[in-house]
């Protein structure tokens, strides 16, 4: 068995997948087996897995199941099911993994769980966005970088660990559980779980191409301060004060997915965690009063992890919802 399995999950990724699984073949860190799962695509995806499969079979299995999943996160929730790996890696088909991204992430994660044995523990790198033809660009992820970013308090309203950047042990990946339609994106839901019960850390490499191309399902932002404030302004207007109010759904999501969280976390989480993420279900829940919902907001300290805009922001739906 290898020491580590990268769950590639594809659909309809013709143009690039080639150029990825060649990435995943060329690492430094050669103990690793690649599962790639295509979710029906309807270009020259398959054959393209296929011949790769073929060439290398020790390196490569190809899931054949009659499960539909619709979207990436469900795949990959699907291949989890086919992980053994000690340590499990998400993979998109679109990105390009520099030679030794596998080597300093599982470096990074033994060390790591020197200091927190038999916990889960996720570890995520950077990465450098591209343009299709992997041309450097000016563009940056978003994502921060700082400690606080992936506090379990700034994890609830967000994601700062991409789901291609991050390694996770056994005690994480198997704890996961099964997929749930008000789980939105994979990577979020790895990063709350190892946040809440766990350990996460950040590696400040950029070990990964990751491409641009228009059809990304989360891409990259350069948004600066007057941006924001241009969007704040924006924001407030009657026709987005009228959109938040049609994202009733929405906070019921969120609602659910914390719920499910909260059910699935292991006896031995932290109660100061446990107790953050009860704020943020009274926060989203449809039952709780609005005095409820701004007392959370204060002990989740939203404004310190979020910022004013933010903040006011969430008061306005919260308000109007």
């Amino acid at each position: 068995m290898a020491e580590v399995d990268i769950l590639l999950a594809a659909y309809n990724g013709e143009k690039y997948i080639a150029e990825q699984i060649a990435s995943l073949l060329a690492q430094t860190f050669q103990d690793f087996r690649i599962i790639i799962r295509d979710d029906g695509s309807t270009d020259n995806t398959p054959a393209i897995i296929e011949e790769y499969a073929a060439k290398y079979p020790d390196k490569i299995k190809v899931v054949h199941d009659n499960a539909v999943c619709r979207n990436a996160t469900s795949n990959f929730f699907q291949l989890l099911k086919y992980a053994e790996a000690d340590y499990v890696m998400f993979c998109d088909q679109d990105d390009v993994w520099l030679p030794y991204k596998v080597q300093i992430s599982i470096d990074y994660m033994k060390k790591t769980e020197q200091d927190a044995p038999r916990k889960p523990v996720m570890v995520f790198t950077g990465l450098e966005v591209t343009g299709s033809r992997l041309e450097r660009t000016d563009k940056f992820m978003a994502l921060g970088v700082s400690k606080r970013c992936y506090e379990f308090e700034s994890l609830l309203m967000g994601n700062c660990a991409s789901g291609c950047t991050e390694m996770m042990n056994r005690p994480l990946w198997s704890r996961l559980g099964s997929y749930d339609d008000c789980i939105d994106l994979h990577d979020h839901w790895a990063a709350l779980y190892a946040s809440v019960s766990g350990v996460i850390r950040h590696i400040p490499m950029a070990l990964i191409l990751y491409r641009q191309h228009g059809s990304n399902v989360i891409g990259a932002k350069t948004e600066g301060m007057a941006l924001r404030i241009a969007k704040f302004v924006r924001d407030v207007t009657l026709r987005t004060i009228t959109k938040w109010k049609s994202s009733r759904e929405t906070f019921k999501r969120l609602y659910k997915k914390f719920m499910l969280l909260r059910e699935r976390m292991p006896e031995d989480t932290a109660p100061d965690r446990l107790k953050a993420l009860d704020d943020c279900i009274v926060m989203f829940s449809p039952n709780s009063s609005a005095g409820a919902k701004f007392a959370a907001m204060r002990r989740l300290r939203f404004m310190q992890h979020h910022g004013l805009f933010e903040y006011l922001k969430m008061v306005v739906r919260l308000i109007m919802l």
